[in-house]
């Protein structure tokens, strides 16, 4: 894996006090989704099911995937998993109702991160998540 010399975004958001501009969002959440897309499609199913500002590391002018230590494997036999696994602010509905999901909850969570880099942190980040 290569340096990334920049940290994290939240380390940016941290260090600069500030949020995001509506292309570094746009920048950000593309360079993301690219990655979601290779996981999703040419990783026969891979789900990253943490995707947050932490977890989005800042290169030489690009954002990369990082900590994949609950990515999971999607197959034919499994299309959908049905565990509750991420951080509770940026998860999809369907993972904290313990319903069925599949890489669709990705696409979400990165949603909650794009809200993350325009407000410094996620909606609600002051409720204590309950998780059934």
């Amino acid at each position: 894996m290569e340096l990334c010399p920049h940290g994290s975004l939240l380390d940016v958001l941290r260090t600069t006090e500030r949020p995001f501009s509506e292309g570094q969002r746009a920048l950000a959440c593309r360079d993301a989704l690219r990655g979601l897309q290779y996981m999703h499609t040419h990783r026969k199913g891979m789900i990253h099911r943490d995707i947050k500002c932490a977890n989005l590391l800042l290169g030489h002018g690009i954002v990369k995937l990082a900590d994949f230590g609950v990515a999971a494997q999607l197959n034919s036999t499994a299309s959908k998993r049905n565990t509750v696994i991420g951080t509770p602010h940026w998860m999809a509905p369907e993972v904290v109702q313990n319903g069925r999901y599949d890489a669709r909850a990705d696409v979400w969570s990165l949603g909650i991160a794009a809200i993350e880099m325009s407000q410094l942190e996620p909606p609600l980040a002051t409720m204590r998540p309950i998780l059934r």
